[in-house]
């Protein structure tokens, strides 16, 4: 057993116990983490990349240290407006993330379960769900979620605002992409800012607008990146791609994703020609899996070029209102609407990389991503892209295995090579 297992092991008994006890514990190992990894980054990654892992740390901690200002969201929750009252967002795959990181998801999971939550929930929603309902987490000050993008997002924040009595501000998002839906979107994000003004808060216009001009710079600089990164190497882990993940969302309008963003375009400026397999990573990852990380982290000769949940946020949008920008955002985002927007979207991704091949994750009960797999594969493998449909769990140890991603990545890789 690693320490992190065994760490992992002592804090699900404590929390069991005396679920104070085990947040005490899981913020301390954040905490400790983080001061190591300032003192010593992983001077395999580019600067850009260890000040991606710093600032995603302190992003997390500081959230979780004051939760008498945090805010619930979901992934794809415009979070502008929130950084403009100082409060921290939380979304459920974050929090579950950096949990599942201590080694501490499964006492979480198991207290979800033992009250009533399906053993096929998806496992981000069920490691929020279970540290609400055991008491490890304190309570927050609201929660803010779209419709976006299953069934999970819509169950697990009223169930939360129902455990915390506290109020949910929900975003209902249109199937159809249209300037309506923009504005109907738009006036929800703006009814939810003045229910948090009648609470008493102060929004801050200033910071507003400056979170505001740093998203639209983000997002313009991850697509000066793009042409850089459709030719050049530069080391990553699974671990950075979902921290890019979370700088294209929830961090996105604060200054830290900025400067991420204008240091990732200097270390690919001066990044060397990519002669490696490239990858397209479909969903979310098993960043905590050693078979997976042994093959694809800072490999210059198999890697992932970018990650679906980070390119969804790359779409340039031109609205000049900043409550329309931050609408057109989650309207016009690929995980709207039919199935095959996101397969075009990873075609065109893909092309525009020049990826040798795509993974599409499973992540267990996701039933969006699940059930679309052998569309995915057949439309992808249609337009010359090959496709790894590979099953697996972004947080449960409990339900992966490491023999099968090891044979199955293995295997795909040959493929590629062979191809190439």
């Amino acid at each position: 057993m690693s320490g992190i297992d065994t760490f992992g092991a002592f804090v699900n008994k404590q929390s069991e116990k005396n679920p104070v006890r085990g947040r005490k514990l899981l913020m301390a190992a954040w905490k400790g983490f983080g001061w190591y990894q300032h003192r010593h980054p992983d001077h395999k990654l580019p600067e850009s990349r260890q000040y991606l892992a710093d600032f995603c740390n302190t992003f997390f901690v500081d959230g979780m240290s004051h939760m008498d200002q945090a805010v619930l969201c979901s992934l794809f929750t415009p979070s502008e407006f929130l950084h403009a009252f100082h409060l921290y967002p939380i979304c459920a795959e974050m929090f579950s993330t950096f949990t599942a990181g201590a080694g501490s998801e499964q006492g979480m999971i198991q207290a979800a379960e033992e009250n009533g939550v399906s053993s096929t929930f998806c496992s981000y929603h069920k490691v929020l769900t279970g540290a609400a309902l055991s008491g490890v987490m304190a309570k927050p000050a609201a929660i803010v979620n779209t419709s976006l993008a299953c069934d999970a997002n819509n169950l697990t924040f009223r169930t939360l605002s129902e455990t915390y009595g506290i109020p949910q501000y929900y975003i209902d998002v249109p199937y159809h992409k249209n300037r309506a839906a923009v504005k109907y979107v738009a006036e929800q994000i703006r009814e939810a800012r003045d229910a948090f003004i009648r609470t008493g808060l102060k929004f801050d216009e200033a910071r507003f607008e400056r979170a505001i001009a740093n998203s639209r710079k983000t997002v313009e600089l991850f697509n000066e990146i793009s042409t850089y990164r459709a030719e050049r190497y530069l080391p990553n882990t699974l671990t950075s791609e979902l921290y890019e993940g979370l700088m294209c969302h929830t961090a996105l309008g604060t200054d830290g994703a900025l400067s991420f963003a204008k240091r990732l375009k200097e270390d690919y400026e001066k990044a060397p020609a990519d002669h490696g397999i490239r990858i397209l990573w479909l969903h979310s990852n098993p960043f905590w899996q050693k078979e997976a990380k042994d093959l694809l982290n800072e490999n210059e000769k198999v890697h992932v070029v970018c990650t679906e949940i980070g390119y969804d946020n790359w779409r340039m949008c031109t609205s000049e209102d900043p409550y329309e920008y931050m609408a057109e955002r989650v309207v016009y985002n690929p995980y709207n609407g039919p199935m095959e927007d996101r397969i075009d979207m990873a075609l065109e991704m893909g092309r525009l990389m020049h990826c040798d091949g795509a993974v599409l994750f499973c992540h267990w009960g996701c039933k969006e991503t699940c059930g679309g797999a052998e569309l995915f594969k057949q439309k992808m493998e249609a337009g010359g892209i090959p496709l790894l449909i590979l099953n697996g769990d972004g947080v449960d140890r409990h339900n992966a295995s490491g023999g099968q991603t090891a044979t199955r990545l293995g295997a795909f890789v040959e493929m590629l090579e062979g191809r190439k």
